[in-house]
């Protein structure tokens, strides 16, 4: 069956007390992906709503678990609102939950993917099926005569984030600049340092000049006095 991707661009919560909640998202086809339609122009052109509706019961049981649906342009003259399309998803309260976690973190779920319209014999779909064309093979939907397709199998990704202490943790961090440059605080010390080095340096050397000068000077007394002898 054809996969056909779509991205969401806005989203919100619908609840309501003894209903089953519903997560709305206005979506488009993703980038890269094509879909004609038998009346006339692409699916990509088109806007869309995605109902996500949480089901207590198994969202699997039946033939699929939602619909693909194309609107038809309504309304008089320059009032006439554009075509768009619709999908509708029943999910498990398990999996819901995960989807609304994502939403009411301020995030949207990354892509997902629907398999659409429903197997006519091993090579073929009722209403959604691959023409080839000069381009290679293209994805056409019989939007004429199948105005709902059935959504047989529905695939969500969402995004995860990693916070920054999860990622030093990691070892992934960047590692400190090797040639930082020193605070002032650290230069004063260092110079503090090295004027007391120097100090002590100079005291030692002028030890032992004196040292050499005494031993010169005893040195020097000593062979007189052997010369007077």
């Amino acid at each position: 069956m054809p996969l056909v991707s779509f991205n969401p661009t806005k989203a919100r919560l619908v609840i309501e007390e003894g209903k089953d909640s519903v997560l709305v998202m206005k979506v488009v086809a993703a980038k890269g992906e094509s879909v004609e339609l038998a009346t006339g122009g692409k699916l990509e052109l088109l806007t869309g709503v995605l109902r996500v509706r949480e089901c207590k019961a198994d969202a699997g049981q039946g033939k699929g678990v939602g619909s693909l649906v194309f609107v038809a342009p309504s309304g008089p003259g320059q009032e006439q609102q554009a075509a768009k399309f619709q999908i509708n998803i029943l999910m498990s309260a398990k999996k819901f939950d995960a989807l609304l976690q994502v939403a009411l973190s301020g995030r949207l779920p990354t892509k997902f993917f629907v398999n659409a319209g429903e197997r006519a014999s091993r090579t073929a779909t009722k209403g959604l099926n691959y023409r080839k064309g000069p381009e290679g093979r293209t994805k056409v939907w019989d939007n004429r005569s199948f105005r709902s397709l059935l959504v047989t199998n529905f695939v969500v990704i969402l995004p995860i984030s990693i916070s920054e202490r999860q990622h030093a943790a990691s070892g992934n961090a960047e590692p400190a600049s090797i040639g930082a440059t020193a605070s002032s605080s650290q230069v004063a010390e260092l110079a503090d340092d090295l004027a007391v080095f120097q100090g002590e340096t100079q005291h030692v050397l002028m030890v032992i000049v004196t040292l050499f000068a005494v031993t010169a000077v005893l040195a020097l007394i000593y062979n007189v006095v052997q010369l007077l002898r």
